[in-house]
């Protein structure tokens, strides 16, 4: 299968991040929460301004990105970015650093050293001066004899862990060769720098380990904790959202309760009614103290679930000419989410809201900071909006058979 590239208009980046394929290897339970969370980490990278490509072969991905781009994030489907924007702001700090190789860097003792296929981080400058090797697959019972690397005495957990590694000078035997072997070897041969990713990158990704079914419903348990404390817990305190210029003497306002952003669009004059809606109840509880006092507005808070419910719009608001705004934020694309709702799923959901909001208020404006699609086709953001048809989306390889067409 070909390489697939998922763009970002937003992109003024120098690396790609490379998503390996091997969705057709996992446990089927296992694939379809994965394949949500991949779905999701296209849409995430797109709104960081980083360009995604897929594929079936590492390899291959290296060698498509090795002219256009300085580094590659090479990563499995399984593994998600976490917390923000903090595991792309160390990345970018770290390129400050001379290297060839960063991730996850295991001893095997009998086997030589692996490099772990779950995230790792290439500099295609020493790539392209070594040739674009290969990465080197893991071959089980390949007995051979090799430089030996020198490692840390401390280790980062357990015992096969170093903090660091470097070239060594003894050849010793080993029985396998692990992930990674190939291009491992090149850089501790050269000694050409390989970095170990230190606490700060792995508190900020998490990998479910989708290959084996055993340990991965042991780690989905984050998914749910995941979920639980977005919908009972966290409250957005600041905007979430930005305000668009466009925008002015706005009159009926539907919003998330998750910040003040919609104060400076709104009339200064003429009565305004803000409807704040959440699925947290917390959050409404906590805007319902917080909300600004304006002479001229006045508030509504409603416990609603847009990913789940069917409701008349005509319910919050007495006037359908009055100028309007839909603030459907990142509902259809949150990371609170998006791990339990198939992407079809969320994009039926999103479409219904369109359609119900162009029926009920023809002349309103609808605004999100990030849609079910976004980084799948380039749909607007803001406007008098339509609906999008799956069909017109870039389709990943993990729906090319099934559930998307």
């Amino acid at each position: 299968m070909s390489i697939q590239k998922f763009p970002s208009t937003l992109n003024d980046k120098k690396i790609a991040y490379c998503m390996v394929d091997d969705t057709h290897t996992y446990n089927p339970m296992a694939r379809e929460y994965i394949k949500n969370i991949a779905d999701y980490t296209i849409t995430n990278l797109y709104s960081k301004g980083y360009d995604t490509f897929v594929g079936l072969s590492e390899n291959e991905l290296l060698k498509q990105c090795a002219n256009e781009y300085e580094y590659c994030v090479v990563f499995s489907p399984g593994t998600e970015f976490i917390n923000g924007d903090k595991f792309f702001t160390e990345l970018e700090k770290s390129l400050d650093k001379d290297f060839f190789i960063m991730g996850h860097v295991l001893d095997r003792n009998e086997a030589y050293y692996e490099l772990h296929h779950q995230c790792y981080v290439i500099n295609l400058k020493y790539y392209k001066q070594h040739n674009c090797p290969d990465i080197g697959k893991q071959i089980l019972g390949s007995k051979h004899r090799q430089i030996k690397p020198h490692r840390s005495h401390d280790n980062i957990h357990d015992d096969y862990t170093p903090s660091w590694v470097s070239g060594g000078e003894d050849e010793t035997d080993y029985s396998h060769k692990m992930h990674g072997h190939n291009i491992l070897s090149i850089a501790l041969d050269n000694d050409i720098p390989v970095l170990v990713f230190d606490e700060p990158f792995r508190q900020n990704k998490k990998h479910y380990y989708p290959e084996n079914i055993d340990v991965f419903l042991d780690q989905i348990n984050y998914i749910y904790q995941k979920h639980n404390y977005c919908l009972t817990t966290f409250v957005h305190t600041e905007n979430t959202d930005w305000p668009n210029s466009k925008l002015t003497d706005i009159e009926q306002v539907f919003t998330p309760a998750s910040g003040t952003w919609y104060t400076d669009i709104i009339s200064k004059t003429r009565p305004v009614r803000v409807v704040m809606y959440d699925y947290n109840i917390k959050a409404l509880e906590y805007w319902k103290n917080k909300a600004p006092v304006i002479a001229n507005v006045s508030y509504d808070f409603v416990h609603l679930d847009l990913l789940n419910e069917i409701v008349d719009l005509h319910q919050y608001f007495d006037y359908s000419n009055k100028k309007t705004v839909f603030n459907l934020s990142n509902i259809f694309a949150y990371e609170g989410t998006v791990s339990l709702y198939p992407l079809r799923y969320r994009l039926h959901r999103e479409n219904y809201w369109i359609n119900n909001i162009n029926k009920c208020f023809p002349d309103s404006y609808i605004t999100f900071s990030s849609r079910a699609c976004t980084g799948f086709i380039d749909g607007p953001l803001y406007g008098q909006l339509s609906p999008i048809d799956i069909s017109q989306l870039n389709t990943p390889s993990w729906h090319m058979y099934g559930d998307w067409v």
